[in-house]
C-alpha cells in the first residue's frame, strides 16, 4: 500500500509542481526557441521534428525526421502532381498548418 501511496504522490506532484510553476510565471508553457526554429527548419527545408530535438524528446523528433516528415512530404506532393498543379492550392495551407502543430507540439513543456 506504501508503494502504491508514494506512486500516487510522484504522479501527482509532478503536474500540480509543473501548474504551479506555470501560473506563477517560473516556467514557460512552450519553448519559444525551439518553437520558432522548429518553424522555419520545417517550413524552409521539410525536415520536420527539429522542436522535438531542441526541447530534448528525441524518439519523436526521429520519428518526424525519419517516418512521418518524409510520408507527409511524399503524400502531399503526389497529391499536387496527380491534381496537375491545383492541388498546390490546398496542399500549402496544409503543410504550413502541419508545421505549425508540429512545432508547437513539439516544443511544449508540458
Amino acid at each position: 500500500m506504501k508503494v502504491k501511496n508514494e506512486e500516487i504522490y510522484e504522479a501527482g506532484f509532478e503536474d500540480g509542481y509543473r501548474a504551479a510553476a506555470e501560473k506563477l510565471g517560473q516556467i514557460e508553457p512552450r519553448n519559444k526557441a525551439a518553437f520558432v526554429i522548429g518553424v522555419i527548419i520545417a517550413g524552409l527545408f521539410g525536415i520536420c521534428g527539429m522542436s522535438y530535438v531542441l526541447n530534448d524528446k528525441v524518439g519523436a523528433g526521429c520519428l518526424w525526421m525519419f517516418i512521418f516528415g518524409p510520408f507527409l512530404a511524399l503524400m502531399l506532393a503526389a497529391y499536387a502532381f496527380v491534381s496537375a498543379g491545383l492541388g498546390t492550392l490546398l496542399v500549402l495551407p496544409i503543410w504550413l498548418l502541419i508545421v505549425y502543430a508540429q512545432a508547437k507540439s513539439g516544443a511544449s513543456n508540458l
